[in-house]
């Protein structure tokens, strides 16, 4: 198995190996349940996501479906779906396309439709209004109940449009979903495409699943490499050499300083194409923790930018906070010109690469963090490529999972969510009815 160079520093975290003792030692029997769990491909257990990175038929699959449906003219994939069923696709993609991925050349794109809004529908289907054949586009429904409000809405606009345009495009629509909802029978019944979820798999965890893999593989990202970074993740994981299993070792060290405290964990990664990924990380944290009076507050920062509105409160407000720092410096592209059209006004950038001046403002923020005698760590992604996002997701995971434990929680329901659900049915209803 190929290795990733994702490195999770620790060192500043402000806990001693003495109290990390302890949880690792109620967490070992769990450590090796994941282990055996890992290696088998039935999807049973709520656990079952650990299992995705392993299962070779399914990457099979994911890669011939994507070679068959990626006609020559292919040039945007419309992403149907809302929290899990898009949100670690979208990380991806723009971790690696970048956050302004419209602007360059790269085809086919991904565009993602989540909630219902004008605004987001006009601009999709404008951009489809320009293309000339049905060959041209995609369009991936994702809803693991079948009967998300949002994404049948969108996909009900979607389908309407693209019927008006181009006719007959049953084709161009596949479906993802678990086997038997009531999205899988209706497709089936007109005889359009679906690729299923597990059963045990539930969205925020389902990102190596056909929910990302596919999207993913039309829009050219590896998806080997993807899932080499996710297996090197579940090794390490659940490893029992502690200098090895980031995951566990960060839930560890989370959960002291929730103990301590410092009930919100802020991630804060330095650079804008990994916003996406901090949302990502925000569902499957608020999601999966968010129980019985319990639970993490996750928010996201964007590093420098976030430094201009909220660095008075990270280091000079109460002491809620444990700081995850996430950083990618990839190598430098543009520099500030030896020879400045305003000289005078910023010492000592002339000649400085971009990347090089945001490397000393992270060395700040560091000294910034150390000088308040605020906890953090570090982790370094290093090129931020396919490999190092498949590890970061999958170390992700299982931390959650570790925390479920520690917590005394079931990772894996959101009982809290129906009860806005129920209501927006029953207004539909009576607007309907009226």
């Amino acid at each position: 198995m190929l290795s990733t160079s994702m490195k999770f520093h620790s060192n500043k975290a402000l806990a001693t190996d003495p109290s990390l003792a302890p949880l690792f030692d109620t967490l070992s029997s769990y450590r090796d349940q994941l282990g055996s769990l890992a290696h088998q491909t039935d999807y049973l257990q709520p656990e079952s996501s650990i299992q995705l990175p392993g299962d070779a038929t399914l990457l099979k699959k994911i890669q011939e479906t994507a070679e068959r449906l990626h006609s020559p003219t292919l040039q945007y994939v419309v992403i149907i779906g809302i929290g899990g069923s898009n949100l670690g696709t979208q990380a991806v993609y723009e971790a690696i396309a970048g956050s302004m991925h419209l602007l360059v050349d790269r085809l086919p794109k991904l565009l993602f439709l989540d909630t219902v809004t004008d605004e987001k529908m006009t601009a999709v289907t404008r951009v489809i209004e320009h293309l000339t054949h049905k060959e041209d586009f995609l369009v991936i429904v994702i809803s693991k109940s079948g009967t998300t409000t949002e994404t049948i809405a969108n996909m009900e606009v979607l389908w309407n449009c693209t019927t008006k345009q181009f006719g007959d495009v049953r084709e161009r629509f596949i479906f993802i979903t678990d086997e038997a909802s009531k999205l899988w029978n209706a497709a089936k019944e007109h005889k359009m495409e679906t690729l299923s979820i597990p059963t045990q798999v539930g969205g925020r965890f389902s990102v190596f699943s056909a929910v990302g893999l596919l999207p993913l593989a039309l829009a050219g990202i590896n998806i080997v490499e993807l899932i080499e970074g996710a297996q090197r993740a579940v090794a390490d994981g659940t490893s029992a050499k502690m200098s090895n299993n980031h995951s566990l070792v960060s839930a560890c060290l989370t959960y002291l300083q929730l103990k301590s405290g410092r009930s919100i964990r802020n991630t804060f990664f330095f650079s804008p194409k990994l916003s996406a990924l901090g949302a990502w990380e925000r569902q499957l944290v608020a999601e999966s923790l968010g129980k019985d009076g319990k639970g993490i507050m996750p928010i996201i920062s964007i590093g420098s930018t976030d430094l201009h509105s909220m660095a008075q409160l990270y280091w000079g407000g109460s002491d809620i906070t444990f700081t995850n720092l996430v950083f990618s410096f990839t190598g430098a592209v543009h520099r500030v010109s030896q020879h400045l059209a305003l000289p005078g006004l910023v010492q000592h950038i002339s000649g400085t690469s971009l990347e090089g001046i945001m490397q000393a403002i992270y060395a700040g923020v560091k000294a910034a963090y150390e000088k308040s005698a605020r906890p953090y760590v570090e982790i370094d992604l290093e090129q931020a490529d396919a490999r190092e996002l498949g590890y970061y997701l999958q170390f992700r995971m299982i931390e959650v999972m570790y925390l479920g434990r520690l917590l005394d929680l079931n990772v894996f329901d959101q009982p809290a969510v129906e009860m806005y659900k129920s209501v927006t049915r029953d207004l539909l209803e009576s607007m309907h009815v009226r």
